[in-house]
């Protein structure tokens, strides 16, 4: 897999380094058993006290240095999975920043959460245990049969056979727990969905008295999910009496057969006892491995579940040019001949679309729900590519330009106020991190924010929550847009940002906005008429297509479809307002 090769070449010195530890940690390992037979046959059968002190003496010195490298290779496999851990949030976090909006939907925010969450931890888990379990293994296994054969050729096949028949056994379990880890993964997938939709929704369900059947829900997804879990413990359970029975039966054996070579002087009792350790060390191991292989699917399915998004094609790429805007251009930005499809759907959001957008002037977009209005806003920002036709900044073409140069020139205040978590401070300094405090008193003054953050305990140093939940709709909208005014930007973006305020507050904003960014071009997408009644120019959009255009009072008396919509809200006069 890419992510792993890639991760390997930059962090090749300290995979060979924890690779290197295990082999001396199993080295050490099999070295005790070695000594027990010599303390056994040289010291206790002989009654030779020198021969006791010093192989016991050899022995504690070989623990000692065994317990310090093991110490030394857990640290460094929890360090190597640590890392990488790192390295596929930062990817996974990257390319999420990187791909489309589209896309980004296309895969939905609790999967990705889940893959960010779960499926990394999984893999950080299994790579740590991979190399503590699995890797040390085969190398305790080989060497076990090896030194059993240089004590006794004649009892080699007692562990062998129990290390062959427990790995059939092994070889089945880890067959049937394959495809129950795929299932395992897709079942948290589904409740990481379910859960957010009941904790982001709690409202709405208690509102309408849903909380059984939102329980009875949440409830069938849990089922499902210990299920599997179920059966998957159930093939872990299997591993231990197994493995129990398999040491049973060979130390049995290994004391039955040694026991009659013994009394033939074939071998010595020590050399029984370090067959014995032999045989219990590859079980275990064996046994130990086993646990983390049947785990390994499960690794194996969450990397694929992160390969899916980090190798998603990039279906926006990004320009190389820079952007040269000049600061006095009466023409900021340009529609020409745009069309806009979504992908899979059967006509286009938006067609046709052409019109101009000037500087220091309001620019008003009105329609219905689903004339395209918002979606104006995201080809704008390049959030997704036009089909055709083509967007200007200044004389460039956006798709030419870098991204972050397009969108250094926007500031933009999305239709629902999203607030990150932190202080007042941080959100306003979210648009422009070396804002001073009078400007932030300055663009709160303008977003009509300034009275409520006045009346809170710490002004701008007030918390705010997730989300800015502990605000109300109406504080969040202005909070949102005091954020975006204090960007420095040629182009100022509203999509229907005002639909939370009263109709007072409404109007002293819009007042404000018309001194305050006299020197950019203004967007405002609104619902309500009385909002863009003053703008310079009006965009009517129907069925994504521009049907009117013009000022308030040209409109009603030259666009059916904005004469009917100002009627729908009490405007029919065609020089009411």
């Amino acid at each position: 897999m890419k992510q792993i090769k890639t991760f390997y070449q930059k962090e090749k010195r300290t995979f060979y380094g924890t690779i290197f530890l295990m082999i001396l940690q199993s080295f050490g390992t099999l070295l005790l058993p070695f000594y027990v037979a010599k303390i056994i046959d040289e010291g206790i059968l002989k009654e030779n006290t020198n021969a006791i002190i010093q192989n016991g003496g050899w022995m504690f010195l070989m623990a000692l240095l065994t317990g310090i490298v093991s110490i030394a290779s857990s640290y460094y496999s929890a360090h190597l999975a640590g890392k990488f851990g790192h390295f596929l949030r930062m990817s996974l976090f990257k390319k999420t920043q990187d791909i489309s909006l589209t896309t980004f939907e296309e895969f939905g925010t609790p999967t990705l959460l889940a893959r960010t969450t779960n499926d990394i931890n999984n893999i950080q888990q299994i790579t740590m245990m991979t190399f503590q379990m699995i890797l040390p293994a085969p190398i305790i296994i080989l060497a076990s049969i090896f030194l059993t054969g240089m004590v006794s050729w004649k009892m080699v096949w007692i562990p062998l056979i129990a290390i062959i028949l427990f790995s059939l056994v092994a070889v089945l379990i880890i067959k049937k727990a394959v495809p129950l880890a795929s299932r395992t993964q897709k079942t948290v997938d589904k409740m990481m969905l379910i859960l957010r939709e009941v904790y982001t929704g709690v409202r709405v369900i208690r509102a309408f008295d849903k909380t059984d059947s939102e329980k009875l829900r949440a409830d069938q997804t849990f089922e499902k999910y210990s299920t599997v879990m179920i059966q998957m413990n159930r093939l872990f359970a299997v591993l231990n009496p197994i493995v129990n029975l398999a040491m049973g039966i060979s130390i049995a054996l290994i004391l039955s057969v040694g026991g009659y070579q013994s009394l033939t002087g074939s071998i010595q009792v020590g050399s029984i006892t370090a067959i014995i350790e032999y045989t219990i060390l590859s079980l275990w191991f064996l046994t130990m491995a086993t646990m983390v292989i049947v785990m390994v699917p499960r690794g194996v399915t969450s990397m694929q579940r992160l390969e899916q998004v980090l190798t998603k094609p990039q279906d926006l790429h990004d320009g190389q040019a820079s952007l040269e805007l000049d600061a006095d251009a009466p023409i900021v930005a340009s529609f020409n001949d745009v069309a806009f499809t979504y992908d899979g759907a059967e006509e286009a959001v938006l067609s046709n679309i052409t019109f101009d957008i000037p500087r220091g002037k309001t620019t008003a977009i009105v329609g219905g729900t689903g004339s395209g209005k918002s979606t104006i806003a995201k080809a704008l920002l390049r959030l997704k590519d036009v089909t055709h036709g083509q967007i200007l900044l200044g004389e460039q073409d956006i798709r030419t330009l870098t991204q972050k140069d397009l969108r250094a020139q926007m500031s933009y205040v999305p239709q629902k106020a999203i607030l990150l978590s932190g202080s007042i401070k941080d959100t306003l300094t979210f648009g422009h991190a070396e804002a001073s405090l009078e400007m932030m008193e300055t663009v709160t003054k303008v977003a009509q924010a300034d009275d409520f953050i006045a009346n809170l305990p710490h002004g701008f140093d007030s918390h705010v929550a997730q989300k800015g939940n502990n605000f109300s709709g109406g504080q969040k909208q202005r909070l949102s847009i005091a954020r975006a005014l204090i960007k420095p930007a040629q182009l100022y973006f509203f999509d229907d940002s005002f639909s939370a305020l009263d109709y007072q507050t409404d109007a002293k904003l819009r007042q404000a906005l018309k001194s305050y960014l006299n020197h950019a071009a203004v967007v405002i997408v609104a619902q309500r008429i009385a909002t863009v009644m003053d703008a310079d120019q009006i965009i009517v959009l129907d069925e994504g297509k521009i049907v009117g255009k013009g000022t308030h009072n040209e409109l009603m008396t030259s666009c059916q479809t904005y004469q009917e919509f100002a009627s729908s809200q009490g405007l029919g006069g065609k020089n009411n307002e």
